[in-house]
């Protein structure tokens, strides 16, 4: 490597303007619909130049995040109308997403998890239920530890979906799981991690005995029971539920 490769690169002034906006864009400091201050009200806030503020923009636009309407100004997209698969753009809008968009993130896992938990248990493979047991151990071993174990949750479906062998759904899924990321650990988070723990192992279990039916009825109960979870705490838990209070039994090493 060339002393000149070696050499730390000093962040451009538009690059420092475009992670503070993005900060506060996070933190509310504007909501949904709202316009965002003109070039010039940025420029005198940040006493910077007129071109750095225009290239903070422009990247806060490219990344779905705001929108310029012609003669009006820019705004700040609505979560229905943001690019969820951009990743920016996501971090700022799922500090925002409201109860009916997790309703919505429920029902669609609902719709592609049933029928991936399904294919999964008719296609797995030895090293694919190996790995999954490898997740679930890292899981229980997490549950003090709320962002790690809605890591290990997240990473838990994904993998169910890559069992399937489907390439069409697997990079769809993959898509739609970058977006859910933050999703997780909202929920997680709301309703704590017996939860997950109960239903994962259950879900493992029938994965691993190749009962397609099974797997698929402990997806639908694991989805209903987060849903309750996260909209009706108060509600009386199922029967199954119950069995929650239980240590679970880690897979054999």
């Amino acid at each position: 490597m060339t002393q000149a490769e070696e050499r730390i690169q000093k962040t451009k002034i538009s690059d420092q303007l475009f992670e503070r906006l993005q900060i506060m864009l996070a933190q509310g400091d504007w909501q949904p619909g709202d316009k965002i201050p003109s070039e010039n009200e940025l420029q005198a806030r940040f006493q910077v130049s007129r071109v750095s503020v225009r290239e903070a923009l422009k990247r806060l636009e490219s990344c779905g995040i705001i929108e310029t309407c012609q003669g009006k100004g820019r705004f700040l997209r609505k979560f229905e109308e943001a690019d969820l698969f951009e990743s920016r753009a996501l971090a700022v809008h799922m500090t925002k997403a409201d109860t009916c968009t997790i309703q919505d993130m429920l029902e669609f896992r609902r719709i592609i998890e049933l029928e991936s938990v399904y294919l999964a248990a008719q296609r797995a493979t030895p090293e694919d239920i190996g790995k999954l047991e490898e997740n679930y151990r890292e899981m229980l071993d997490s549950r003090a530890d709320i962002e790690r174990f809605a890591d290990y949750d997240f990473a838990f479906h994904a993998a169910v979906a890559g069992m399937t062998g489907n390439t069409i759904l697997i990079r769809c899924y993959s898509m739609i799981l970058q977006c859910l990321r933050e999703y997780f650990n909202r929920v997680v988070e709301k309703i704590g991690v017996e939860k997950g723990s109960y239903y994962h192992g259950q879900i493992l279990e029938a994965l691993k005995k190749g009962d397609a039916q099974e797997a698929r009825e402990w997806m639908r109960r694991h989805l209903e029971a987060t849903a309750r979870g996260y909209f009706q705490p108060e509600q009386p838990e199922k029967p199954e539920e119950s069995e929650q209070s239980a240590e679970p039994a880690k897979p054999a090493e």
